[in-house]
C-alpha cells in the first residue's frame, strides 16, 4: 500500500503478509505525521474564504504481489482532519457563536467550489450569497475545509443583533462515516474592544475565537549562575567592586501566569469554550503589523478542573501561561 499527500508531494509505503487472504494496514501515525509541518497559525484573514491547513486529502493505492508480479488494484482517497475526534462523534448541526467584530475572525465548513450559503441578518433573508468561484483541476469538485471570513462580505456595522449563515449541502459525519447533511452559524455580533482574544483548535480541527476579561496574573521569577574566571594570571582585577576576572555570571527569567475567565456564559457557551481548556494550540492576539495582518503569539493552557453546575449561567475561568521571558543577566 502506497499513501500520497499530492499537495505536499509526501508518500509512505508499507507491505503486508496476506492472512487468510487478507492484509490489515494501521495508518493512523501516518495521517497524524502530515501535519507536523503545517503551519496552523497562518490564516489570510483578508479573503472571504481560504482552505484550512487541517485537512489533507491523501490517496491509498493498493498493489498486489504474487509470484513476483505486482498487479494494481485501486486507488481511493482519505479525509485526514486535524483532531482526536472520537468513535460514534458527529459534526455538523446548528452552532451559535460570538462573532467579536473589532477583530479577526472565521468559521470552519466543509463544501464545494460554487456552493451557495443562505443568509439571515438580524432574522430577515439577505440578498448576500456566499461563493467560491474558484474552478478546480479537470473540472473537478470536491469538498473543501473552508475558513469563512463573514466580515470580508458583510458589513457588521449594518447588523443590529445576529447573523446565521446556512449551508444546506455540507460535509458532515454521522455513525463514522461522511454524509451531506446541513451545517450552520448563529453569529451574535459582539461590539467589544477591552479583553484578552484568544483563538485556539477545537478537537474536530476548528478555529475557535472568544474575548475573555482578564481576572488577575501572577510571575514565577527564577535565577541561574555560573561561576567564570576568564584570566588566571590576573586573579584581582576589579570593576566598582566587582571582580570581573573570576566573577559568577547571574541571569534572571521570568515566567508570567494569566488568570482569564467569561462571566455567565450559558450551557451550550460553556460547552464550546471547555474546547479551549483540551487545546494543545491556542494563540493570543497582540493587534497588527504595518500592512494590517493580525499578529499572535503562542500560550499554553494551565492544567485544571472545571465543574460544570446545573445552572443555566455560570462563570467559566482558567489560565493561560506566557512563554518564558528574560528579566536580566548580569
Amino acid at each position: 500500500m502506497v499513501l500520497t499527500d499530492r499537495q505536499a508531494q509526501q508518500s509512505y509505503s508499507e507491505e503486508r503478509e496476506p492472512l487468510n487472504g487478507a492484509a490489515y494496514f494501521d495508518v493512523r501515525r501516518y495521517l497524524q505525521l502530515l501535519f507536523n509541518n503545517v503551519a496552523q497559525g497562518v490564516i489570510d484573514y483578508s479573503k472571504a474564504f481560504v482552505d484550512s491547513p487541517l485537512k489533507k486529502n491523501i490517496y491509498a493505492t493498493i498493489y498486489w504481489y504474487r509470484n513476483g508480479s505486482q498487479f494494481y488494484l485501486g486507488t481511493f482517497g482519505i479525509d485526514a482532519i486535524w483532531g482526536t475526534i472520537s468513535a460514534r462523534e458527529s459534526s455538523g448541526g446548528i452552532m451559535r457563536r460570538k462573532w467579536f467584530v473589532r477583530y479577526p475572525f472565521t468559521v470552519d465548513v466543509f463544501a464545494k467550489n460554487g456552493t451557495s450559503f443562505d443568509v439571515l441578518i438580524d432574522g430577515k433573508q439577505s440578498d448576500i450569497m456566499f461563493y467560491n468561484h474558484n474552478e478546480d483541476a479537470e473540472g473537478a469538485t470536491p469538498y473543501h475545509r473552508y475558513l469563512l471570513n463573514p466580515a470580508r462580505v458583510i458589513d457588521p456595522s449594518t447588523v443590529a443583533r445576529s447573523v446565521h449563515i446556512a449551508v444546506p449541502h455540507s460535509l458532515v459525519l454521522k455513525n463514522d462515516e461522511e454524509a451531506v447533511g446541513m451545517v450552520g452559524y448563529t453569529l451574535d455580533i459582539d461590539r467589544s474592544t477591552n479583553g484578552v482574544y484568544l483563538r485556539w483548535i477545537d478537537q474536530q480541527g476548528r478555529y475557535c475565537y472568544y474575548l475573555f476579561k482578564e481576572i488577575g496574573s501572577a510571575s514565577t521569577v527564577s535565577t541561574s549562575s555560573t561561576w567564570e574566571r576568564s584570566d588566571m594570571n590576573v586573579p584581582t582585577a576589579y570593576i566598582d567592586g566587582v571582580n570581573i576576572e573570576t566573577s559568577v555570571r547571574q541571569s534572571l527569567s521570568r515566567k508570567k501566569t494569566r488568570s482569564l475567565g467569561a462571566k455567565l456564559v450559558d450551557s451550550e457557551t460553556y460547552d464550546f469554550l471547555l474546547t479551549l481548556a483540551q487545546s494543545v494550540v491556542v494563540d493570543v492576539f497582540d493587534g497588527y503589523d504595518a500592512n494590517d495582518a493580525p499578529l499572535w503569539h503562542r500560550v499554553n493552557i494551565v492544567a485544571g478542573s472545571y465543574e460544570k453546575t446545573t445552572k443555566h449561567y455560570q462563570d467559566f475561568i482558567f489560565s493561560i501561561e506566557e512563554p518564558a521571558q528574560s528579566a536580566q543577566m548580569l
